[in-house]
């Protein structure tokens, strides 16, 4: 697509948006119904669902950033107790964490961030159902790092057996496999994945800010409060809005899915096996 083409995309309604990505993503899944083993269209299957699931929380962020609090997801309104396991935002980069509750304050919860340690306080409306993480690349042999009951503390180790809350591990120099919550335990990074972080985090360092939201000297402490909790939204705004541009490479997988799909023989919703499913959806 253009630059132009792009550029309109970012612009649009993020929950108009939504739709058209979900009736895509009908169409991928009855296709995959037809032809199970095609790798190309369960890969487009995913790409779709992490530009859903991108695009869903950049609605949210800015939903939130214009004050519409009515159309905050029922779920971020739910009430958690002590010892309760949930995501929570870190303020410091505007990104959700799987956390604990550990204690109740009057406008919101103390979490820890499980892997991490670190306690901090929360709003409300920064506390959302816990998410199992994503083990659909672990497998036995993966390497990964995984915190040590012994001394809590993070060490080599290759996966054995993945199950529902915990991982079995095989920590290096241990002939005994060890279960680990699943929480604690990480794939380990590669050389090249870190290397691009880093000059990812310098890019996002020299990225500008709002002059409305600068702090000056003469800035009342009301004044400093309002435009932090401001600037934070921005950020986090921000991020979002670049995870979804970052996403637009995937979505051109869309064109070839829908001239390929044309020759499915009868997909799940019973189109006519000639049927161009750009005749009535949007592309990418």
């Amino acid at each position: 697509q253009s630059r132009h083409a792009q550029a309109h995309m970012a612009d649009e309604d993020p929950s108009a948006k939504l739709v058209t990505y979900r009736q895509q993503l009908a169409q991928v899944e009855a296709a995959i119904e037809q032809d199970p083993g095609n790798r190309e269209w369960t890969k487009l299957k995913s790409d779709l669902m992490e530009v859903i699931a991108l695009t869903s929380e950049l609605a949210q962020v800015k939903a939130s950033t214009a004050g519409t609090s009515n159309e905050i997801n029922e779920a971020a309104l739910r009430t958690y107790t002590v010892g309760e396991k949930c995501q929570a935002m870190f303020e410091q980069d505007g990104n959700w964490y799987n956390a604990k509750i550990v204690a109740l304050a009057d406008d919101g919860y103390f979490v820890t961030f499980l892997g991490y340690g670190n306690t901090a306080q929360v709003e409300f409306n920064e506390v959302r159902p816990y998410a199992r993480p994503d083990t659909s690349s672990w497998h036995r042999g993966t390497e990964c790092n995984a915190v040590h009951s012994a001394d809590s503390r993070w060490y080599d180790a290759n996966i054995v057996e993945v199950r529902a809350s915990t991982v079995l591990v095989a920590f290096k120099g241990e002939s005994e496999s060890t279960e680990v919550e699943i929480d604690f335990v990480r794939l380990r990074a590669k050389k090249e994945e870190k290397r691009k972080e880093k000059v990812e985090e310098k890019v996002e360092e020299k990225a500008a800010l709002p002059k409305a939201l600068e702090i000056l000297p003469d800035d009342s402490e009301d004044t400093i409060a309002r435009k932090k909790k401001k600037l934070n939204m921005f950020k986090r705004q921000e991020k979002k809005e670049k995870e979804v541009t970052h996403s637009e490479d995937r979505r051109s997988s869309w064109q070839n899915f829908s001239k390929k799909s044309k020759t499915i023989s009868k997909a799940k919703n019973n189109h006519d096996p000639r049927w161009d499913p750009t005749r009535d959806h949007g592309e990418l």
